[in-house]
């Protein structure tokens, strides 16, 4: 995969060197019609590397677009040529996370990425869809530090992590495309009679990291967080399910927007859920008992709104690995994909 993505990026550094404008697609000559609509896990890995690829050259316009996209970074709607990750990106690729549909052509991609230094990471997700080999849409969040998703934030265990779920058991039995579906449908419903079993080994990440909560009153674990199917989970009527099913490696994508608050958390910051009401109450207890003890530098509670790509991993009849990857936005907002 790696020797795939540095073709593709010497290939984009001599597109755009040639030409500015809107170069042809690299995934290869066209044969026939059907070919030409067919894109196979091999084509949409290759289209996702030349999304990468294009990012570390600085020039969008070698992308295969379709006539008409649509496309946001970080919630809001642009051209790819007025995007920061198309001006701010130094070295990117191969994808840690590629998770792909050739049902839908779409992929679901994560990595961690270089914005002009080696040593502070940012993490850049993305969902591609494609037909006829062309891309029609692309939604990219980049996460830099740990209050754009909330709370969490690990660049540099994010490979390491990831590499886990890429590799997953060559004797396992996969889950039915039915299946994954299911999961995403109960994710954020309001009502879902589904059980879900959970792999003891069931890997829980937030945007890279292990989650290991200290807990306000440095009462917490040193442990990371184990995955759960918690029936307190926000609900999302409008959530965009099964954007991505992978049947190969048991992936599947879920996008919802979930309204909370952002309350202060020892130092630091937090965002909790207004599902979550028990852990909203009780950060409102600690917060009236440190601002009693004269404690000061606590941000006051603010409302909310995290857009989540929510990836789960589903095979031999258990979850498997659990991702909650938030962007923080103001309160009440919606999403431009809805």
């Amino acid at each position: 995969m790696k020797s795939s993505f540095l073709t593709t990026v010497t290939s984009l550094v001599l597109a755009a060197g040639a030409s500015p404008m809107p170069a042809a697609s690299l995934v290869g000559q066209r044969t026939s019609e059907a070919s030409r609509r067919d894109c196979s896990r091999e084509c949409m890995t290759t289209i996702v590397d030349q999304v990468l690829a294009s990012m570390v050259v600085h020039n969008p316009y070698t992308l295969p677009m379709a006539a008409v996209y649509r496309a946001t970074e970080n919630s809001h709607p642009a051209a790819l040529g007025m995007m920061t990750a198309w001006r701010t990106v130094t070295k990117a690729g191969p994808p840690s996370l590629l998770a792909i549909d050739t049902t839908q052509g779409s992929a679901y991609f994560a990595l961690d990425v270089s914005e002009g230094s080696d040593t502070t990471q940012s993490v850049l997700r993305g969902r591609v869809k494609v037909v006829d080999q062309e891309i029609t849409e692309l939604e990219l969040f980049i996460n830099r530090y740990r209050g754009d998703h909330g709370f969490s934030f690990s660049a540099a265990e994010l490979p390491s992590n990831y590499a886990t779920l890429m590799s997953p058991p060559a004797n396992r039995t996969k889950a039915s495309r039915a299946t994954l579906r299911s999961l995403s449908e109960a994710l954020f419903a309001t009502s879902s009679n589904l059980s879900v079993t959970v792999d003891n080994n069931c890997q829980f990440t937030e945007i890279g990291w292990k989650v290991i909560d200290t807990g306000t009153y440095d009462n917490g674990t040193t442990t990371p967080l184990s995955c759960s199917w918690p029936s307190d989970h926000p609900t999302d009527e409008n959530a965009r399910v099964g954007l991505v099913i992978d049947e190969e490696l048991g992936f599947v994508v879920t996008s919802g927007m979930i309204p909370g608050k952002v309350y202060p958390y020892q130092n630091v910051s937090a965002f909790i859920p207004d599902a979550m009401t028990s852990s909203q109450e009780a950060q409102d207890v600690w917060l009236k008992e440190v601002k009693a003890q004269g404690i000061k530098g606590l941000l006051a509670p603010t409302e909310g709104t995290g857009e989540t790509l929510e990836v789960l991993q589903y095979y031999n009849d258990a979850l498997q690995a659990m991702q909650i990857n938030v962007y923080m936005s103001g309160p009440n907002m919606t999403s431009a994909w809805l």
